[in-house]
């Protein structure tokens, strides 16, 4: 498979989110890839997108792929209907930039947040019908890579070697070259839409 020789990766926390099941988000956003021909697939603010994206970079863009848990125990952290997501701006990009409408991003924000994180997502991999879990060193908040244990943080860089095993997966995303990473959000009280 196309990911097993996989230079950089991320480690998705995924479960039931925005009241919608796992199942029902992955046809969703493969529908939106098949109208829009990408997606986006959004988790919580991460302040480390920045040195994600310039990691990537120097490795020269290689396929970049995020792993999906399979967490059949997760709990959806929204509690009634979600606001949707307006607008988004690729990490390295300057401008904000209103969400193709054959997108939706639902996300359960934090209470005073406006902003979160997204994946762009060019391909989705489900089911994983063959998946050998493989050992992986995650990037750390002060920008060194941790081979010794995992990571306890949410959505986590990693890449080939150390001595963390990867657990199950439920599905695999293909990111979007060059853009991979992106932020996305709600207009702020007071702006136009």
């Amino acid at each position: 498979m196309i990911w097993d020789q996989f230079k950089f990766g991320f480690w998705h926390p995924f479960g039931p989110h925005g009241q919608e099941s796992p199942e029902e988000i992955i046809a969703r956003k493969r529908r939106e890839i098949k109208s829009n021909g990408w997606t986006l697939w959004s988790f919580q603010h991460r302040l480390m997108l920045n040195e994600w994206r310039r990691e990537i970079r120097e490795a020269g863009d290689p396929p970049v792929f995020v792993f999906c848990s399979d967490s059949p125990t997760a709990k959806d952290p929204a509690s009634s209907n979600p606001p949707f997501c307006t607008r988004y701006k690729v990490i390295g990009d300057h401008e904000w930039q209103p969400i193709p409408e054959t997108v939706e991003v639902p996300h359960p924000f934090r209470l005073g947040k406006t902003t979160v994180s997204a994946f762009v997502v060019q391909k989705i991999f489900h089911p994983v019908e063959e998946f050998s879990p493989s050992t992986v060193e995650w990037l750390s908040k002060d920008g060194r890579w941790d081979s010794r244990k995992v990571s306890t943080r949410g959505e986590t860089m990693i890449r080939p070697g150390g001595n963390v095993q990867m657990r199950r997966v439920l599905a695999i995303l293909e990111l979007k070259a060059p853009d991979y990473l992106a932020l996305v959000g709600v207009n702020p009280p007071g702006e136009l839409s």
